[in-house]
């Protein structure tokens, strides 16, 4: 744009003079501008209607392709729908492990010696391992990805109920107590799960996969 030269003139107290010329040269927009450049010719004050709307008159009177109104804003469905399935897998049998040991585990303490005390620490101890767990699960799953951190996770999750099934033959408590904490390390896996599923989903339905998830979770800890 052209640049604009302002000039001053004024008097003194005892004479005239010229003010010193300023060079002012327009910058449109201003930094602190709701102006969006679609173009290099062609601004859209953000503010002013739908955005999005006059990106596209913008794009169809210049004929340039539409890019920015095709935003995650406006899109739906899954990007990938097996994933979604394999979370929802991974999620159902994290959470069966705890659900499906619960009504016999008062009658298996009290059979190894134990009492309500005892009940409390074995049932807390699946929490603790998830606790302990996912935040490292957190860590690896940006490190080396989902697919590896959750391979990882269930083959854990695997071996602890193998482990559960030998606490007859070890008849101890503490084994007890350590296999829960094992099944609560191989079931941390809400955190990445949910990760997984924010990024395959788009923006305006992420709470509804969420809330699907979410319900094949407790649906798992119900059976």
């Amino acid at each position: 744009m052209a640049s604009m030269e302002l000039t001053e003139q004024g008097s003194n107290s005892g004479g005239g003079g010229d003010a010193p010329v300023v060079d002012a040269t327009p910058a449109f927009p201003p930094l602190s501008s709701t102006y969006s450049n679609v173009d290099d010719n062609h601004y859209v004050k953000m503010e002013d209607g739908d955005a999005n709307d006059q990106i596209e008159k913008s794009n169809s009177h210049n004929s340039q392709p539409l890019s920015i109104a095709n935003s995650v804003m406006t899109a739906e469905g899954l990007a990938d729908p097996i994933g979604f399935l394999i979370i929802c897998c991974v999620v159902l049998i994290g959470d069966m492990n705890r659900g499906v040991v619960f009504p016999i585990m008062w009658p298996l303490v009290q059979e190894l010696g134990g009492d309500a005390v005892w009940l409390g620490y074995v049932v807390g101890a699946f929490s603790f391992g998830r606790i302990i767990a996912s935040p490292t699960l957190g860590k690896w799953s940006i490190e080396f990805g989902y697919s590896k951190t959750l391979v990882g996770s269930t083959t854990t999750m695997l071996i602890a109920c193998l482990m559960f099934a030998q606490v007859y033959r070890v008849n101890s408590l503490y084994y007890l107590l350590f296999t829960q904490i094992m099944l609560g390390v191989g079931s941390a896996t809400l955190g990445v799960t949910r990760a997984f599923v924010a990024e395959i989903t788009a923006t305006r339905q992420r709470t509804v996969y969420i809330a699907l998830l979410t319900a094949v979770q407790y649906g798992g800890f119900t059976v």
